[in-house]
């Protein structure tokens, strides 16, 4: 059948296994090799700073509208959306390896009907990088994938239009880092990309042939990070990926551009503005644009 679900590919699962084995066995080694002695008795009792260093903040933002014998009319409606952050690091000498996680999902309800998606994301990234020189310049090695949790639709037409590992991308990067400050870096590169989508009948949409699995891409990266607090209690947090693949024209360059504005209330509350702009010319020729104004709980658990 045309929208039936099919098992993951034994190519999906290992590449499932090669981003497993990549995230858990060098974080466990360098765990053992890198454990620093409570304490030295050489004549002075010392503890060494650890190389490692953990953050993980997760956020919670909920709608909810009930209406009773209200003359002025309205529907009722509810929505929610949280997220998380989990990011490490290993810093020293000359290399520094980042390891992160970014998880986003949302839905909404009006009236009795059914919930819909607001917001799908999961994002996994790990690059090492090796100081070249004292300017900022380092050499990089990045492995980066990016899919969602639950099907998506098309709000016209009510066409499911991605799923789960659909589209799922794996990507590669291998090039020259540059970061003069502590809240900016841009890296430029190498990179290859690999598109599967894992549910029959979405393949049309991402490029793949009806029977292709997989849809490798050569290419150079260009992206930068930036986090900053540019009024007092206001941070912008900013991200640019762009991909070109070679054998394409510049105007096919996959664009995913996120900007975060974030107002710290207190400990527990913030107010953030999200703007986030895709471009893949496989799904169309159209940016994408996502705009989300929020009011609602963030926790620092580490």
């Amino acid at each position: 059948m045309h929208n039936q679900k099919r098992f993951f590919r034994p190519r999906s699962l290992a590449y499932f296994a090669l981003f497993c084995l990549f995230y858990v066995t060098p974080t466990s080694i360098l765990a053992q090799e890198t454990e620093p002695p409570a304490a030295q008795t050489d004549s002075t009792l010392y503890v060494s700073e650890s190389p490692w260093s953990k953050s993980w903040v997760a956020g919670l933002n909920a709608t909810q509208y009930d209406y009773q014998d209200w003359s002025y009319g309205g529907n009722n409606a509810f929505s929610f959306t949280v997220n998380t952050l989990f990011e490490l690091k290993y810093n020293h000498e000359k290399f520094l390896n980042t390891s992160r996680v970014r998880l986003r999902f949302g839905q909404s309800r009006l009236k009795e009907g059914d919930n819909e998606k607001i917001e799908d994301l999961i994002r996994l990234m790990n690059r090492t990088e090796y100081k070249l020189t004292e300017n900022g310049f380092s050499a990089f090695l990045e492995l980066a994938f990016r899919t969602q949790f639950t099907d998506g639709f098309d709000p016209v037409t009510n066409e499911r239009t991605s799923d789960f590992l659909s589209p799922a991308y794996f990507i590669e990067n291998i090039g020259i880092s540059y970061k003069p400050v502590d809240y900016f870096s841009s890296y430029l590169g190498i990179g290859l990309k690999q598109t599967t989508v894992e549910t029959d009948g979405l393949d049309q949409f991402y490029g793949l042939g009806e029977d292709e699995d997989v849809r490798s891409e050569g290419g150079l990266t260009l992206a930068y990070e930036l986090n900053k607090e540019i009024l007092p209690k206001i941070t912008l947090e900013s991200e640019f990926n762009a991909f070109y693949n070679l054998l394409l024209s510049p105007e096919d360059t996959d664009i995913f551009f996120n900007n975060s504005f974030i107002g710290k209330i207190n400990d527990f509350f913030q107010a953030s503005l999200e703007v986030d702009l895709l471009y893949d010319s496989d799904f169309g020729q159209k940016l994408q644009r996502k705009t989300v104004i929020a009011l609602g709980l963030r926790f620092n658990i580490l």
